[in-house]
């Protein structure tokens, strides 16, 4: 069968006359004689397209059509009447109706009209589609990570990409923000407009206004010509404002107003500018604590978070930093001519083992270094700098466990001594072993770690 159309008319021959000829044409179409009918009837199948009457006993067409679409938002509502004026006709599409027609009425004309109805009702549902399937396959390009908590994010970035809302992505520095970022942006529906950053803690207030609203020529000594600013340049395209959390009051307030208003002017400007801009920010500080401390605006804070992503630090996922380590290996091998193709056992028990307070930006800066200073094809402990081969001397003095049992071994002597001087109060542990709480969890139900113990 082909679409399925809900006839709604009072008059019975109208009715008996629609429903058998567009019956003949191919459609699945049901009818009902009032309004009360047509809604009873939506409660029950779904219908591509609807011929409503304007005017019934129980109801007015134009009245009708909120609730219609309440039902059945995606219908196509087609509104019959003898009644046509422009005015009524202008009414009833204003109101959500897919197109008019007057009584009497063609049945080409009323056909044309299904048609067309039906046509776009199929390109909407295609679109449907494709915005399914592109969620479903988001390019995270460079974010690597196979972690649980690395799959939540995966999942945020998923359902957030078609949706052109403002989203503050938080992490420790090294985290990965930017990448987070540029792939939210290389997903969307924005992809083929402009992608501008700007590091909103390298310059001073006066500098940030102009660098972010551009100037007027002579607005201030030594502006010869003038020039746009970021949010000009990110016109229908995203903006990216990193370290979001050191701006000054003054500047926050300056960019709650372009979030709310969409509009702002160049410094020294009188024109007013309208800003068509999606607005990705992101900070290693925590906004929430910022907000109570007074040093950022509250109003800012829930305009800027209405999609909050957390990202965790490196040493949260280390079951990610073999994965991290082979895609740098790979990266760095085709940049540099170099050969690596394996990290021995006792080098990846050293990059296990280090905390990463620079998370996956120390991490790759430090297997750059080790890769350019190293011969051969493995990258050997010998390779990496002092600090991660310290704890190979304190394994190597417990052979008969070896080396894997001995650094459990420390690492839940570690968690316990911290524990119990945080006295077992998990929260405050997590945050002095900087792990999430859930990890701390983990490590307690794997170490089989009990309070009281010694």
């Amino acid at each position: 069968m082909g679409a399925r159309i809900l006839v709604c008319d009072d008059d019975v021959g109208m009715r008996e006359t629609l429903e058998a000829v567009l019956t003949d044409d191919g459609y699945d179409v049901s009818a009902a004689a009032d309004g009360a009918g047509a809604l009873a009837q939506l409660r029950k199948h779904q219908f591509q397209v609807m011929l409503l009457d304007l005017r019934m006993p129980d109801a007015n067409g134009i009245e009708l059509l909120p609730r219609i679409k309440q039902l059945a938002p995606d219908i196509a509502v087609i509104m019959m009447t003898a009644y046509g004026t422009i005015k009524t006709a202008v009414e009833a599409v204003r109101c959500g109706a897919f197109d008019f027609v007057t009584k009497p009425f063609e049945l080409e004309d009323v056909r044309g009209t299904i048609k067309k109805a039906v046509q776009m009702q199929d390109l909407t549902e295609e679109n449907k589609e494709l915005r399914r399937m592109l969620r479903e396959n988001v390019v995270l390009k460079d974010i690597i990570g196979n972690s649980p908590q690395m799959h939540a994010v995966f999942e945020i970035i998923r359902k957030v990409v078609d949706y052109d809302v403002p989203i503050l992505i938080q992490g420790p520095t090294g985290t990965g923000k930017e990448l987070v970022a540029q792939a939210i942006h290389s997903n969307s529906a924005r992809r083929n407009k402009p992608f501008i950053k700007l590091n909103c803690a390298v310059l001073p207030e006066t500098l940030l206004e102009s660098e972010l609203f551009g100037y007027e020529k002579g607005a201030f000594t030594g502006a010869t010509t003038s020039k746009p600013g970021r949010f000009e340049l990110a016109e229908g395209g995203t903006l990216f404002l990193d370290e979001i959390g050191d701006t000054s009051l003054a500047m926050q307030s300056k960019l709650l107003r372009v979030l709310q208003e969409k509009e702002y002017e160049r410094v020294g400007g009188r024109e007013t500018l309208k800003a068509d801009v999606r607005v990705l920010a992101a900070t290693n500080k925590d906004l929430k604590k910022e907000v109570e401390a007074k040093r950022f605006r509250e109003d800012l804070y829930h305009r800027l978070n209405v999609v909050p992503i957390d990202l965790p630090s490196l040493s949260e996922r280390p079951d990610d930093i073999p994965l991290l380590v082979n895609h740098f290996l790979k990266d760095f091998n085709l940049q540099f001519q170099k050969n690596f193709v394996a990290v021995s056992p006792e080098a990846m028990e050293c990059l296990l083992r280090y905390p990463w307070p620079g998370n996956v930006r120390e991490l790759q800066n430090m297997l750059l270094k080790s890769m350019l200073l190293a011969e051969g094809n493995t990258l050997t402990a010998e390779h990496l700098p002092e600090e991660l081969r310290k704890g190979l001397t304190i394994a190597a003095a417990h052979p008969e466990t070896g080396v894997k049992s001995t650094l459990d071994d420390m690492e839940r002597g570690h968690i316990l001594r911290i524990l119990r001087e945080a006295g077992w109060n998990q929260t405050r542990a997590s945050e002095i072993l900087k792990i999430h709480r859930n990890t701390l969890r983990e490590k307690i139900k794997k170490f089989n770690l009990k309070e009281g113990e010694s």
